[in-house]
């Protein structure tokens, strides 16, 4: 395998990392406006791009021992590399990177708003159920006598 198959790989990867953080853009949109239905269809299609992203993972740590640089971080690749790929190299992993940091940080924001809408939720739940124990319920005793 060439070194220039590897960094199409990376190029796709970081597609991949800026799909996944519009996804949670749109999540983050949903979980604001209460819309489930949305929120249900970004958790669905989020799932499908993990199971994506681990197959891509193995993908990748196969491609890199084939390349001999199995040890080599992302970072570091361009060290490693021919002259020839040295700057493509350094382009594709800072893009990566840096879509990367973006999709973690979108991905921290959605569950960090999800875990607070779940927080409300649970205290409301929690205020009423508070409150239904509170009011007094019908008594068989509180029943009028109408016989004369």
């Amino acid at each position: 395998m060439e070194l220039a198959t590897y960094l199409s790989f990376l190029s796709d990867l970081r597609q991949t990392l800026d799909s996944l953080s519009a996804l949670e853009q749109k999540k983050i949109q949903a979980i604001k406006a209460g819309d489930l239905a949305a929120l249900d269809e970004c958790m669905k299609q989020e799932q499908a791009a993990t199971m994506d992203l681990r197959g891509r993972e193995q993908r990748r740590a196969a491609m890199l021992k084939e390349l001999g640089l199995e040890k080599v971080s992302l970072r570091d690749l361009p060290s490693h590399c021919p002259p020839a790929y040295k700057g493509q190299a350094t382009e594709i992993s800072q893009q990566v990177l840096r879509s990367y940091e973006v999709f973690s940080s979108a991905q921290e924001a959605s569950r960090t708003l999800m875990e607070s809408n779940l927080r409300r939720i649970q205290n409301e739940l929690e205020h009423r159920e508070a409150e239904r124990r509170k009011a007094p319920s019908a008594s068989p005793k509180a029943q009028s006598d109408f016989r004369a």
